[in-house]
């Protein structure tokens, strides 16, 4: 497994900051990669995505139309762990069993983070849907080191989240040969990018 994709929900401005490395690996072999493997959904730009797994997920979770419903997002219906498990899984199964070979080693579900709006879920391998109480979340090989890093700072209010994304990261990629910047990050308010080389 590659990479460190981190979630953090950010109560003082309601939104949900996700920061990612830029690494694609097999194990043996690397590159960095244009794809950013965070982005906004193409539709609902209060939707933000990163994971891990295979850039096939994360190429049909990013143009997918079918995620969530624009009606639903629009009309401010309750985006909860509920609506994920109920609404947002079928979809994305049904995403995965057309887009990707049955036969295919990642044909099973992804490992990603969907923030909506001020909500944070990590969505497993399995389908299941998680809601960390703390509102920090990471998945990937860095996700150990970053937790540890986030655990470290996060009480820390002179410290911009961004900033906090930022050093996990940096702990995630100096004990992880799967991470590598440059580092991305995005939230659900706007459409800014932080990128940092």
């Amino acid at each position: 497994m590659m990479t460190c994709i981190i979630g953090f929900v950010d109560k003082e401005n309601d939104c949900v900051w996700i920061g990612a490395d830029s690494l694609g690996s097999n194990g043996v072999t690397k590159t960095v990669n244009k794809n950013p493997k965070i982005f906004h959904n193409e539709i609902i730009k209060c939707v933000i995505i990163g994971g891990t797994t295979s850039f096939r997920h994360l190429d049909l979770l990013k143009y997918s139309i079918t995620l969530f419903s624009e009606i639903d997002v629009l009309k401010h219906t309750e985006i909860d762990h509920k609506y994920m498990a109920t609404q947002f899984i079928p979809n994305a199964i049904e995403l995965f069993d057309k887009g990707i070979k049955d036969n295919a080693p990642e044909s099973k579900g992804a490992n990603f983070i969907v923030g909506v709006k001020n909500k944070l879920f990590e969505i497993q391998g399995d389908y299941s849907v998680l809601e960390p109480n703390d509102g920090i979340t990471a998945v990937g090989c860095g996700e150990s080191h970053a937790m540890g890093s986030l655990y470290t700072t996060f009480r820390n209010t002179d410290m911009t989240i961004p900033k906090k994304i930022e050093i996990a990261l940096e702990a995630a990629e100096h004990y992880c040969c799967g991470v590598q910047r440059p580092f991305r990050i995005i939230n659900t308010k706007d459409e800014i990018e932080i990128i940092i080389d």
